[in-house]
């Protein structure tokens, strides 16, 4: 038997530098997007956290996709 996965839930998560701290050390925060579309390309998610980093007018660290899915047995 083989299990297939269906797509429940995509989730975007941007970490930004936002400053340092007293001691120096770059202060890394990160924004959670959830109820992404599950259709949505890589490339259109890239796209849009580019947009979302000039309007938080910071520069982005790391873009990270989190998907969540089902597994069923065939």
């Amino acid at each position: 038997m083989a299990a297939t996965a269906t797509k429940l839930q995509t989730n975007l998560v941007l970490k930004y530098k936002d400053g340092v701290d007293q001691k120096g050390k770059e202060v890394i925060k990160k924004q959670r997007f959830s109820k992404v579309k599950t259709t949505a390309s890589d490339q259109d998610i890239y796209d849009v956290s580019l947009e979302i980093e000039k309007l938080l007018g910071k520069t982005l660290n790391e873009i990270i996709k989190e998907e969540q899915s089902g597994l069923m047995n065939a």
